[in-house]
């Protein structure tokens, strides 16, 4: 299998593959396996500072996951240190840049699904578009795609809503990262190459599963297998009382693809004493016309990555209007915490609508308005919802997440034979 980060998704593949011995390799970026010689080093000349520098190395490493069987492309994570850095006139550069390792990590990917010839491969969204998914048509490889973003079409339609509805939030879709729309063109058709190639297409979610066949890809190519939380780390908060007050909570890339403009306006509408909308995550450098909604918002930044659960179980509600998803991972850890939720079907949540929380249209102010306000003067509705949440966030495991995906590529491998 193949992905170059450190997703959640992608690792808990790896590791549930792994144990059940279904994984011959891992091709990803960076990977801290924890007993390499300069660690050792580390730890013995300055083990107190490495300590906190191995605290963030282990952000690339599970321990479920078999440290023989992956396999390390360093160039990935270098150039993308090196494309953050550039900007102004050197945006062409990072451009390039990016596609060289794209390319790059394609091409490693392909050479090692010909050398090995496995019965499956399992390939994350966008690495395999040019040569890793034309190798397994030439070698007779079974390709599974997990698609860990929206159907292209649809974000193209967003994108032209949201220029007529918002034009004047319109250039933080992205947050501080400007709209390329040459690169986005680039990454769109190399997603619709890979629906193209793929025998199996695993999605996170029914929305996404009904985008897609929408536009004609056939129903049996498609798996839908629902992401998962770590529910030991995220639980609700212990003696937690549902009163009048009401703490509001999102959590994620502060940008308009979010719904960030509308969860503002809604807020401006519904804030009253005793109510506060906490921000998790970085905000753009320039709020622009955003600064005006702030009134009464808390804006928390990042936080260290230990600290998040304990931010996320002192809220009361959590609000991810998102217009655009593959199937946000916060949504669940939201679910474990025993949050109520206020989703659009877009953020891919499987909360259900009146028992975990309320599910609204995307771009709704009104609805959104509404929604905040319902689980906000009703503490009773909150508790119902937070019990409901916390039980939904344990059907939704990693455990079950391995389980389906493992079956997905065993499916193939039979099907192959």
């Amino acid at each position: 299998m193949a992905c170059p980060d450190a997703r959640p998704p992608a690792y808990q593949a790896a590791a549930g593959l792994g144990d059940r011995g279904q994984l011959d390799s891992f091709l990803t970026g960076f990977y801290y396996r924890g007993d390499e010689p300069w660690g050792r080093l580390g730890a013995a000349i300055a083990p107190g500072r490495f300590a906190r520098v191995e605290r963030s190395l282990r952000r690339r490493h599970l321990d479920a996951i078999p440290g023989d069987r992956v396999r390390r492309t360093f160039a990935f994570d270098a150039s993308l240190a090196v494309e953050r850095r550039l900007s102004g006139r050197w945006a062409q550069a990072r451009g390039r840049l990016a596609r060289w390792r794209t390319d790059r990590f394609d091409r490693t990917l392909a050479r090692a699904i010909r050398e090995t010839l496995p019965d499956a491969a399992l390939i994350f969204s966008d690495v395999g578009s040019e040569h890793a998914l034309p190798e397994c048509r030439r070698q007779g490889v079974f390709a599974v795609l997990s698609m860990v973003h929206g159907d292209v079409r649809e974000e193209r339609r967003i994108l032209r809503e949201e220029a007529e509805r918002s034009p004047e939030v319109f250039h933080l879709y992205l947050g501080d990262e400007p709209i390329d729309r040459g690169e986005l063109d680039w990454l769109h058709e190399r997603r619709l190459r890979d629906l193209e190639l793929a025998d199996r297409i695993l999605v996170p979610s029914e929305h996404i599963a009904g985008e897609l066949r929408k536009h004609g890809t056939p129903g049996e190519r498609i798996r839908v297998i629902p992401y998962a939380a770590d529910t030991g780390r995220f639980r609700p908060k212990e003696g937690k009382t549902h009163d009048d007050s009401c703490t509001f909570l999102f959590a994620g890339g502060i940008s308009q693809r979010k719904g960030i403009a509308y969860l503002l306006r809604a807020w401006q509408r519904v804030r009253r004493p005793g109510w506060r909308l906490q921000l998790l995550g970085a905000a753009p450098r320039d709020l622009g016309p955003l600064a005006g909604l702030m009134g009464g918002v808390e804006l928390l930044g990042r936080v260290p990555h230990g600290e998040v659960p304990g931010v996320m179980a002192s809220a009361d509600v959590f609000v991810f209007p998102s217009l655009f998803e593959g199937s946000a991972v916060v949504t669940y850890e939201a679910l474990a915490c025993g949050l109520p939720s206020v989703v659009t079907p877009s953020s891919g949540s499987v909360a259900r609508d009146g028992v975990d929380g309320i599910v609204v249209p995307p771009a709704e102010v009104e609805a959104l308005a509404k929604a905040m306000e319902r689980l906000g003067t009703d503490p009773e509705l909150r508790a119902s919802c937070a019990s409901a949440a916390r039980s939904r966030a344990e059907a939704f495991d990693w455990e079950r997440y391995h389980r389906s995906v493992a079956e997905a590529v065993s499916a193939g491998e039979a099907g192959q034979g």
